[in-house]
């Protein structure tokens, strides 16, 4: 009798330690996403999901770029020049402005989140209509100009396709929005 005693106090504490180790290792869970979540902030939804859906993006493909370009920060101002959310140069800012029928573009209008998610996707649209999404990603970070001078570099690409980033920067950039992409979309499924 006191085997069966023993066995039953040796199961249940072998359950009570397994039911802590479920309990410990679903807070470790919860507290390694909350921290996944505080380094990558969705902190525009509602912007990014009106203009992915203007423009036809994938949205978390918009947050990635957000998140990489400017860390969320609408007054984020890059060493080249480039504005906002989504790191808009002047120039490109006038020249999206044009194409949107916009007369009363100005500089500073890129520090606002709406307009800069606006004009970001626009621009994004614009690439993903002529390049394939890493060639795109490219091409948001180096420029259009530089991207067609690569396509056009038989040592970089294979059958007209870029299989090359001769810029470290801009293959490491291509790396980062993608790694952020899928994890935009893991830690914010249902967010759109």
């Amino acid at each position: 009798m006191r085997e069966t005693v023993s066995k039953r106090k040796l199961l249940c504490v072998i359950l009570v330690v397994l039911s802590l180790l479920v309990v410990v290792l679903g807070i470790a869970v919860f507290v390694e996403r909350a921290l996944e979540r505080r380094a990558c902030k969705l902190t525009y939804a509602t912007l990014i999901g009106k203009y992915a859906a203007r423009y036809a993006l994938d949205p978390y493909l918009v947050a990635a770029v957000i998140h990489i370009e400017s860390g969320n920060d609408p007054t984020a101002l890059s060493k080249s020049g480039a504005i906002g959310l989504m790191q808009v140069m002047p120039e490109t800012g006038g020249w999206i402005a044009q194409k949107l029928s916009m007369d009363d573009f100005s500089e500073d209008m890129l520090c606002d989140p709406e307009t800069n998610i606006a004009f970001g996707c626009w621009y994004l649209h614009f690439l993903l209509e002529r390049y394939d999404t890493p060639v795109a990603i490219a091409a948001y970070n180096a420029g259009q100009g530089t991207v067609d001078k690569w396509l056009a570099d038989v040592s970089v690409t294979q059958d007209g396709a870029l299989v090359n980033i001769p810029y470290p920067e801009t293959a490491n950039y291509v790396k980062k929005v993608t790694h952020a992409y899928e994890k935009y979309r893991q830690l914010y499924k249902d967010a759109f």
